[in-house]
């Protein structure tokens, strides 16, 4: 739940106020609900698939084809350690300097990936457990605060005919749906638990897999919610380009926590990712031992960091995992029996193959 809501609820407002104005919570609600169906691709390749593995019984194509999986989410998470610092940067930015910065942003972004790079060749990642858990408990804390907040505010509103919801953008139904394609990366996370059977069972991660979606789903859908009728999209303050924005202009009391929340959230969520890379590279092969991972994934995050603008990188970073979900539909589609659930995940192999060629990013 921690890697699902890691960036998502700092990004996931302002670009769904972009691309469908008033209509920001139904998109909020496909969203949630294309992970859902992603989530059962993850889940039955948890059960069955790691059985088979065990068992021997494992298909040789099938098993090349998770072999390539692995190598397709490493430069997932690659990509998505650059957009995690880029937006811990853009928060810090922002609350010091409210116009930005184009050079402050990634030069912070990439100073963060080389120290995370540093502490994984010197010391290791002990204790990520512990940060994770401490950034989740601040992250829901500060959402249900701000949450909150704006759900007084909404009230106001309306008792006072006040309430009015931001017009509908230009954009036609194909490009909204394009850009909702390029926001993949607001719910990854779930597939987390794919590679972590060294400590759970299967029964176990399948259940954490089901029950982080629910939670955040619930919190992503609420939260756009009592957002919506805030958003800066066509009033005086303009359309707004991150939660700092809104939180600005509705309770500013709160800026300070949520920059704090970001820079914890993502920085964790940045070494997670940063580990989870190294992981993977150590598995494809017998080169990529000691230092190297680190290096390789390190080197190639500070590039992605240092050149490629926030929402691009969003749309990026979607489309990356959105191929690694693709191959995971086609492996599930491989080794599912019914006509009903093999259609099911071709069809969502397809979509998701739709996705990474597609996806168009918000700004």
């Amino acid at each position: 739940m921690a890697s699902i809501l890691g960036s998502g609820l700092l990004i996931i407002v302002p670009i769904l106020e972009r691309a469908l104005g008033a209509f920001a919570v139904f998109g909020a609600i496909g969203i949630c609900a294309f992970a859902w169906l992603v989530g059962t691709v993850i889940r039955h390749n948890v059960t069955v698939v790691g059985q088979q593995k065990k068992d021997g019984t494992l298909n040789a194509m099938t098993g090349r084809l998770g072999r390539l999986a692995d190598a397709v989410i490493v430069i997932a998470y690659v990509i998505s350690v650059a957009l995690y610092l880029r937006i811990m940067a853009q928060y810090m930015v922002g609350f010091f300097i409210p116009g930005g910065s184009a050079i402050l942003e990634p030069v912070i972004a990439c100073v963060s990936v080389a120290l995370i790079i540093a502490i994984g060749i010197f010391r290791g990642f002990k204790g990520l457990d512990r940060l994770d858990r401490i950034s989740l408990v601040a992250v829901l804390g500060l959402t249900t605060v701000l949450g909150g907040v704006l759900l007084f505010h909404d009230g106001v509103l309306l008792g006072t005919s006040g309430l009015k919801l931001p017009p509908l953008p230009p954009a036609g139904p194909l490009e909204a749906l394009l850009i909702l394609g390029g926001l993949v990366i607001t719910v990854q996370g779930f597939e987390t638990v794919r590679y972590l059977g060294n400590r759970y069972d299967a029964v176990t991660r399948v259940r954490a897999s089901r029950a982080a979606q629910l939670v955040s789903a619930s919190i992503y859908i609420g939260f756009v919610a009592v957002a919506t009728p805030v958003m800066g999209l066509g009033t005086a303050a303009g359309p707004d380009t991150t939660l700092l924005n809104i939180t600005d202009r509705i309770a500013p009391w709160l800026a300070l926590p949520l920059v704090l929340s970001a820079v914890l959230s993502q920085f964790s969520a940045a070494i997670a990712d940063t580990e989870a890379a190294r992981g993977n590279l150590t598995g494809l092969g017998s080169w990529f031992t000691g230092s190297r991972p680190y290096l390789i994934s390190g080197v190639a995050a500070i590039a992605i960091a240092a050149t490629v603008p926030t929402f691009t990188l969003v749309t990026i970073a979607s489309r990356a995992f959105a191929a690694y979900y693709a191959v995971e539909a086609t492996i599930a589609f491989r080794t599912s029996s019914g006509f009903f659930r093999k259609s099911g995940f071709a069809l969502l192999a397809f979509i998701l193959l739709a996705i990474t060629l597609f996806a168009l990013p918000a700004s």
